[in-house]
């Protein structure tokens, strides 16, 4: 289990909306590239025509799959940065667990005065009244959670992004499939599900002041990506 030093990474300044924020985009980003990836590969496969207008434009479609795969294998580097610097997965919910005085109710209620601008809203006793106070062990259950990707990640994805992507490893010249080998599609969807799952945890703790499990969330942005490349491959390939 990789370990960080307690409080003294990331800016002090940064609210707990903007660590959360940055996290959430970095999660979008990865599985929105991977599922756009995956999606254009599926499409093309089982349409002809489709297939046939891909190949009329073969030399943009592959830079922009190869744009897709990059800047996924990046994404997910920053979620799995071992730099306690770094705003990663585990340096967010790590902050958030030495942090526990931004989840209590009374830190709650002073945020959504600020949005309503001071003004008291009428239903905010009653739903103070219902606010859950998450405690360290909420927190370490997510942690425990990371920990299995982070062993995924570090055996079969890091090399791609160390060796490949981020650097040109002169030792891989010819054999940089035999990384790509070792990546399982399940393996990736099971990394975005639950960093997802994690980012929505926090979400509801921090907006709404709610407890949820991992379970309650579910990601789908393979049927929204789907979707909307299947439209824009229609257009572009009559």
């Amino acid at each position: 289990m990789w370990r960080l030093p307690p409080v003294p990474w990331l800016d002090p300044m940064l609210s707990i909306e903007e660590r959360l924020s940055a996290f959430q985009e970095d999660v979008n980003v990865a599985a929105s590239c991977f599922y756009a990836w995956k999606s254009i590969n599926n499409l093309a496969v089982r349409d002809a025509s489709l297939f046939q207008g891909l190949q009329r434009n073969a030399r943009s479609w592959k830079l922009f799959i190869h744009s897709l795969l990059v800047t996924f294998v990046s994404v997910l580097g920053r979620l799995f940065d071992r730099d306690p610097r770094s705003l990663s997965a585990r340096s967010f919910i790590c902050y958030c667990k030495a942090n526990l005085d931004q989840f209590s109710r009374r830190a709650f209620e002073e945020r959504r005065l600020a949005e309503n601008h001071g003004v008291r809203p009428d239903f905010l006793d009653e739903y103070l009244s219902g606010v859950y106070e998450p405690v360290a062990a909420d927190f370490q259950n997510l942690l425990d959670a990371l920990t299995n990707l982070e062993l995924v990640y570090s055996a079969n994805y890091q090399p791609i992004r160390h060796k490949l992507i981020a650097h040109k490893d002169t030792a891989m010249f010819g054999i940089g499939d035999s990384l790509f080998a070792k990546t399982n599609i399940g393996d990736v969807e099971n990394i975005l599900e639950v960093l997802y799952q994690v980012s929505q945890v926090v979400t509801q703790f921090i907006i709404n002041g709610r407890q949820t499990r991992l379970i309650d969330h579910k990601l789908r942005e393979e049927e929204c990506i789907q979707r909307d490349l299947e439209s824009l491959l229609r257009k572009v390939s009559v």
